[in-house]
């Protein structure tokens, strides 16, 4: 009969413990971090200048959490300017037959902007792999592609995904200035940039 060393014993099952404490923490660490991650949001501001008026409006559960951003009262916002909300990176500018032109500006962490139916050709103010800045302008209200229905207005989107560019299905709720503006059918009739 072969007898073990109790100093050795002892030395395995410590082993052993650290070991399966190391992989709970490592599963647990990897959990939160990926929380983290998701909930960092870059401090997004309105895609207007400092001031300014406007309406929000989400609609239906398919529209919902973007927005459809026009000037307060609805009277003329086609040709405004729009800005970008946050520092980061033009992701892609690109022609869409429903959105008309688009721009995606990338803010790290996997946080994303997207903005619909501009004015002027989707790379006349900014290009793929340009730095922004909050306030940089990348272009105007318009109304094109099919789906603006001819209605001058922004569509506007926040995005998180963590790997890769994220698309429509990776929306998440708008929040500007702290201030989160989600929900079917809501309307904000007053909100304030604050893109100083």
């Amino acid at each position: 009969m072969k007898t073990t060393d109790p100093a050795r014993r002892r030395g395995a099952a410590v082993a052993l413990a650290a070991g399966a404490l190391a992989l709970s923490f490592g599963v647990e660490s990897t959990a939160v971090a990926d929380e983290v991650s998701a909930t960092a949001k870059p401090k997004f501001q309105m895609p207007f200048a400092c001031g300014t008026h406007w309406r929000l409006d989400t609609y239906d559960s398919g529209h919902n959490p973007a927005l459809d951003i026009v000037v307060k009262g609805n009277t003329g916002s086609s040709g405004k300017n729009v800005l970008a909300g946050y520092k980061g990176k033009v992701a892609r500018t690109f022609w869409d037959r429903g959105a008309g032109n688009v721009i995606v500006i990338n803010h790290g962490s996997g946080w994303y902007t997207a903005y619909y139916h501009l004015r002027d050709s989707h790379d006349r103010y900014v290009q793929e792999g340009d730095n922004v800045v909050a306030g940089t302008g990348i272009g105007h209200i318009g109304a094109t592609g099919a789906n603006s229905g001819g209605w001058a207005h922004l569509h506007y989107e926040q995005r998180y995904k963590a790997n890769g560019i994220p698309t429509e299905a990776d929306r998440e709720a708008v929040h500007f200035n702290g201030t989160k503006y989600s929900g079917t059918g809501e309307t904000w009739k007053d909100v304030v940039s604050n893109n100083c």
